[in-house]
């Protein structure tokens, strides 16, 4: 019974030494994936059957599907910027088996009514720095080097190709 803990002990610390892979949290499933890192620039959103989606209607108004500007960086940290001034910020990874880009948007400080209500309800987490995010998941339908689709309400699919820097 000692020689199986034993083994199943090996091979549990073998399993999370990967040396392939930047492990950004102590979460093994956590991680930055290096075909993700770039700018990604949206390209064309379709629907549940492959057609073209050229606006969408919210209630409020349409969506004309055009962004938003996503930039992954190597280090952690992501932008997302929707307009020139609407940006959000903070860290990703790569959740690999959910097939799921994690965002951590961060709170500007100070934190203006919507982010002290969020953190009010309990909405927002802390970390370790005392600082707030909210968590915000993004289900990646495919990925390559130079392209990565991810999928919305509906059954929509975004896709985004890479910006040559």
């Amino acid at each position: 019974m000692k020689i199986a803990l034993k083994i199943i002990s090996i091979i549990l610390i073998l399993s999370a030494c990967n040396s392939t892979k930047k492990v950004t949290t102590t979460n093994s499933r956590s991680q930055i994936k290096k075909e993700l890192v770039g700018t990604w620039d949206c390209k064309i959103l379709h629907d549940e059957n492959g057609n073209k989606v050229d606006t969408i209607w919210h209630g409020f108004g349409h969506e004309i599907p055009k962004g938003p500007l996503i930039t992954l960086n190597e280090d952690g940290t992501y932008t997302k910027q929707f307009t020139p001034k609407n940006i959000d910020s903070g860290k990703w990874y790569f959740d690999e088996e959910n097939q799921t880009i994690v965002y951590l948007l961060y709170y500007d400080k100070p934190y203006d009514f919507v982010a002290q209500d969020l953190i009010k309800r309990g909405h927002a987490k802390k970390d370790e720095n005392g600082d707030y995010y909210e968590i915000i998941t993004s289900k990646v339908f495919k990925y390559s080097d130079s392209e990565l689709t991810l999928l919305e309400r509906g059954n929509r699919r975004r896709t985004f190709k890479k910006k040559i820097e």
